[in-house]
């Protein structure tokens, strides 16, 4: 045999030895990480910028909230969100729109709380303020809580602790220590 061909022989073999070697230790080394990852448990985390949560039912848009920032845990099935704004849909049109610096959204029940300096405005300058907002997506109802302002139209101002709304503002309920200041009437008041 020429000297080219038995050293050809020699480097195809020396390969095949190297590629089963790697195969054998790759299996191993496979089954080491994920004996390891086992016993590390599920962690599932995930920090991540401009988030975009959105719900459709039929097709269409029902809610969507964006976040400057989403921290997701799986453990608590639930994501904290940083620097949100978000709309409330019925029919395709907007008919509530909400800010707030912080908030979760839990994916399994479906439920948004916003907290700290809450604002929701809905259709026709109804307005709501508050400390704290939260609602499950399936009820219609909204619950405010602490300092809560709701100003309609400029003509009804409500002040309490706690109020529910209906997400078309449609229906306002407030709680403990409730004022109410009707504003339409003393501007027909004055006006005559």
């Amino acid at each position: 045999m020429q000297k080219r061909t038995k050293f050809s022989i020699i480097f195809i073999v020396f390969i095949l030895i190297l590629g089963i070697i790697a195969f054998v230790f790759a299996g191993r080394w496979t089954k080491e990480f994920q004996a390891f990852l086992v016993s590390q448990g599920a962690v599932e985390y995930a920090k991540v910028n401009d988030v975009v949560i959105t719900e459709t039912k039929d097709g269409i848009k029902y809610w969507e909230i964006y976040a400057a920032v989403g921290e997701y845990d799986a453990e608590k099935v639930q994501a904290t969100l940083t620097d949100i704004v978000g709309n409330y849909y019925q029919k395709g049109e907007v008919v509530m729109s909400f800010t707030a610096p912080k908030g979760t959204y839990n994916s399994e029940n479906k439920q948004i709380s916003l907290l700290e300096n809450v604002r929701i405005v809905g259709k026709d300058d109804a307005e709501l303020t508050a400390n704290k907002v939260s609602w499950v997506m399936s009820e219609d109802v909204v619950r405010a809580e602490g300092n809560v302002v709701i100003n309609k139209a400029d003509e009804i101002i409500a002040l309490s602790n706690k109020a529910t709304i209906t997400k078309d503002f449609e229906k306002i309920e407030i709680i403990e220590n409730a004022e109410v200041r009707v504003y339409k009437e003393y501007k027909k008041k004055r006006l005559e």
